[in-house]
């Protein structure tokens, strides 16, 4: 930043300022013109809670982090163990379609799961995380300068199918949910499915913990035929559930659809940013050429270790079986504490509904007193559908849980 007494130029420089070096050279600097989206864009909701969680820890105060969905279980080593020969000595560029193995050990995983039969060679790609994905999908789909460029998208829901939308220069369209948070894209008005180029649905639900039944996907699926809409389905939560298994889009249908599905919860894998993008084969051709241009193509070496995880279940048949502990602590506290817990069925989440008097983001700014973090809903929404909520993450372990409900105890 230049100081304030530098002296600002007339005519075509005026947007400059000027700033000398130590040996008197004369140099110039303005703002950087951004893109008038990027500006637009709120706060990315972790980096708040980051800074307050990091103040408290400064501070030397006990903290509870329920915030970021990031599990603290370690990777299991059978999958650790993979990475380290998988480095070749020339570790060349990775491709996007990456190696065969990754794709059929997720294929293997689909039929295992949901009974659906893939084609590694066509219907499937490996992507850096779910993340990613979603952000860049509208790319594929969206013009600009077409009135038809509406993303639908729950609401609450992840921030980056707002993000993505709104970069790609599409319509962002939230569909507000409330009740039960189950997505009902047949209530949506004819003409805002018309101007609809692209459909999200999350199921398990971030951040309600909301399940679509079969009946539902497939309701979804047709009136998304019936308007010529590509139909995006993010299920990085699969494999993370505690009664019922939760259905697959594909087990409806794959024609206009894709599927993305992730590493990080199932297997503990967040910082591996390893994933899977599944569907339509001729969709799936243009997603291809979409991702050529970014280079968006995981490590050979992140491949070989995620090609590991999908070929086995037992490691995240355990990992269900340490949310679920982790889960029964917090639902029998706060079932005792009188507050109620909303939809939840699966995911790593738990959907709090706050004491009266209370919105969410007052909520969690009274748990920081006690160094529970939680997010506030409005953090997962464009509308006003989550802000009587906070989202717990299944983070800590069973003791600490124990002990952030003791502290909790204290509020009440």
């Amino acid at each position: 930043m230049l100081p304030p007494e530098a002296p600002l130029h007339s005519t075509r420089d005026a947007a400059y300022r000027t700033n000398t070096d130590g040996a008197g050279r004369v140099g110039y600097a303005r703002a950087v013109r951004l893109n008038p989206r990027l500006a637009a864009l709120p706060t990315y909701p972790t980096v708040v809670l980051d800074q307050k969680r990091d103040a408290l820890l400064a501070a030397g105060k006990p903290v509870y982090d329920f915030g970021t969905g990031d599990p603290t279980e370690p990777t299991p080593a059978f999958i650790r163990e993979k990475v380290g020969p998988a480095i070749a000595e020339n570790c060349r560029y990775p491709t996007v379609l990456g190696g065969r193995e990754v794709r059929e050990a997720f294929t293997g995983w689909a039929q295992r799961r949901y009974g659906v039969t893939l084609d590694p060679a066509t219907q499937v790609v490996p992507t850096s995380g779910s993340k990613e994905v979603v952000f860049h999908l509208p790319l594929m789909v969206i013009d600009p300068e077409a009135e038809d460029r509406g993303v639908v998208f729950p609401d609450p829901g992840y921030s980056v199918y707002y993000r993505g939308t709104m970069l790609a220069g599409g319509e962002p369209i939230p569909q507000r949910l409330s009740g039960d948070f189950k997505q009902r894209v047949w209530e949506l008005p004819k003409e805002v499915l018309r101007r609809t180029r692209m459909l999200w649905i999350n199921s398990p639900h971030n951040p309600t913990g909301a399940v679509l039944s079969r009946e539902d996907l497939r309701r979804t699926w047709e009136v998304c035929r019936e308007y010529d809409i590509l139909l995006c389905s993010d299920e990085c939560y699969a494999d993370t559930w505690f009664d019922e298994a939760p259905p697959s889009i594909l087990e409806v249908a794959q024609e206009g659809v894709l599927a993305i599905f992730s590493l990080s919860k199932r297997s503990g894998m967040t910082g591996y940013r390893t994933g899977i993008l599944a569907g339509d084969t001729s969709v799936m051709r243009q997603v291809r050429v979409l991702r050529t241009n970014p280079g968006l193509a995981p490590q050979d070496f992140v491949n070989a270790a995620a090609a590991a995880a999908w070929g086995d279940d037992a490691h995240a048949e355990e990992r269900r079986r340490i949310f679920k502990a982790k889960r029964d602590v917090l639902v029998d506290f706060l079932a005792h504490a009188g507050l109620e817990v909303v939809a939840s069925e699966a995911s790593f989440y738990l959907w709090v509904r706050v004491p009266r008097g209370y919105t969410g983001w007052s909520y969690a700014e009274k748990l920081l007193e006690v160094g529970i973090v939680a997010n506030p809903g409005h953090a997962f929404a464009v509308t006003d559908a989550a802000d009587d909520f906070v989202r717990l993450a299944l983070v800590p372990d069973v003791d600490t849980c124990r002990a952030a409900c003791a502290a909790w105890r204290t509020l009440l």
